[in-house]
């Protein structure tokens, strides 16, 4: 074999992969095109913008951080893929006749103000793409607010009942020890299955507040153009 084939097999070995998987996806991200309703198809008008409550940013950078998406995705595949548009815990909320059902795949605005995509590597863990509905319900079986709930499963994971099996690792950099004569609010937090009837006091930090709140973010319940519709049976957005 020649230097200039060796070359050449380099380049096709590593640099298209790199081009159609890294380059191309990441220019497609930074010009995404402004998408308008149908008012014949959505009975809408306008642009469409998704709205997002929660620090979105600083959360993200917090999820990223400490690793989560190596066991999340947060992407709703189509059909022809997978079969999570029927769950309706992941892929959006199945709601009643007179109401909206929101499930659906997962499209680019689902990551818009996020610094990166965490799509995710595995799933280890369920998806958290619609976690955000799931989260508040947990809390109230428990009679917890939501980020009460949120801020024990970061520090305890398997302190629930049900949530015994689970893997998810323990976050306790997020949180610090009350302190006498700090002003913010401690959380009794119960403890893991290791210290059971124990139960311990902690002060969560700004970044377990914009983890939970970018967490707590995470719903499908926007109405999406006909065009970014690709469910097989589609419904309008209004």
């Amino acid at each position: 074999m020649s230097f200039k084939n060796f070359i050449l097999g380099l380049i096709a070995t590593f640099g298209l992969p790199w081009l159609l998987l890294i380059v191309v996806p990441f220019a497609k991200m930074r010009n995404i095109e402004p998408v308008f309703f149908d008012e014949t198809k959505d009975g809408l008008t306008g642009v469409y913008t998704p709205e997002r409550a929660g620090r979105i940013a600083n959360g993200s950078e917090v999820y990223g951080a400490n690793g989560c998406y190596v066991c999340h995705s947060q992407v709703i595949r189509p059909t022809y893929a997978g079969s999570e548009i029927w769950r309706d815990d992941w892929a959006g909320q199945k709601k009643d006749a007179d109401d909206k059902d929101t499930r659906r795949i997962s499209n680019v605005w689902d990551y818009n103000g996020e610094p990166i995509a965490h799509i995710g590597l595995t799933r280890v863990g369920p998806d958290l793409s619609n976690a955000g509905y799931r989260l508040e319900k947990k809390a109230a079986q428990f009679g917890m607010t939501a980020e009460e709930y949120v801020y024990t499963r970061l520090l305890t994971p398997r302190s629930f009942v049900g949530n015994h099996w689970s893997t998810c690792p323990s976050q306790p950099q997020l949180f610090s020890k009350p302190d006498a004569y700090a002003q913010e609010k401690a959380y009794i937090v119960k403890s893991d299955e290791g210290e059971k009837g124990k139960e311990k006091s902690y002060v969560p930090g700004k970044s377990a507040k914009a983890l939970a709140s970018y967490l707590l973010s995470l719903k499908k319940d926007d109405p999406i153009p006909d065009s970014m519709n690709y469910r097989r049976v589609k419904t309008a957005a209004n």
